[in-house]
């Protein structure tokens, strides 16, 4: 079972996605911002639309691309967990309508680059909502949490909070079945 601790030491291209006016479907685009910003690698903000950002993913120099998106994982609101592209196949929660599993079978038949997704669970989609406090306060809690690379491989048996846990307790980010 991968974490995201396994992808760290990887040249990195955080692609955030969500609609940044539907309350929590924008928790991927600042999730993936602030990622991208610990982790200081290449960030690309696609909103809606990560499709019309594939060359774009293709000409980075990054060996894995991680898609940053809210997705409906049937857990409790803010819960993130690592899942591979094949796990979002026909399944949609919001405004997507790109196969996240077709652009990875693009960019890793092109480019032999690695595609993972950081999906983190939304409370409400609506339009004009705020981003909810569940989300907005787990986002602050996984990106405060997060190693650093050069810590990732000394922790790599070390499991990492998935955002929902009290501090001080890490449990380990899991890949886990879910609908989009």
């Amino acid at each position: 079972m991968k974490t995201l601790n396994d992808y760290l030491n990887d040249e990195l291209l955080v692609v955030g996605v969500g609609n940044p006016s539907r309350g929590d479907d924008a928790a991927g685009l600042l999730l993936g911002e602030q990622l991208a910003k610990k982790l200081d690698q290449e960030y690309l903000h696609c909103e809606e639309v990560p499709e019309s950002y594939l060359g774009q993913m293709l000409d980075s120099a990054a060996v894995t691309v991680l898609l940053v998106d809210a997705v409906d994982m049937k857990k409790p609101a803010g819960e993130i967990a690592v899942l591979s592209p094949d796990e979002l196949a026909g399944t949609s929660i919001s405004t997507h309508n790109c196969s996240v599993s077709l652009l990875a079978k693009v960019l890793e038949g092109v480019k032999d680059k690695k595609m993972v997704v950081l999906g983190i669970q939304p409370q409400s989609l609506g339009w004009g909502q705020a981003l909810s406090p569940a989300v907005a306060q787990a986002i602050d809690r996984f990106v405060q949490d997060l190693s650093q690379p050069a810590e990732a491989k000394r922790s790599a048996a070390q499991p990492e909070m998935d955002g929902t846990e009290q501090p001080g307790r890490r449990e380990a980010v899991h890949i886990c079945p879910h609908q989009r």
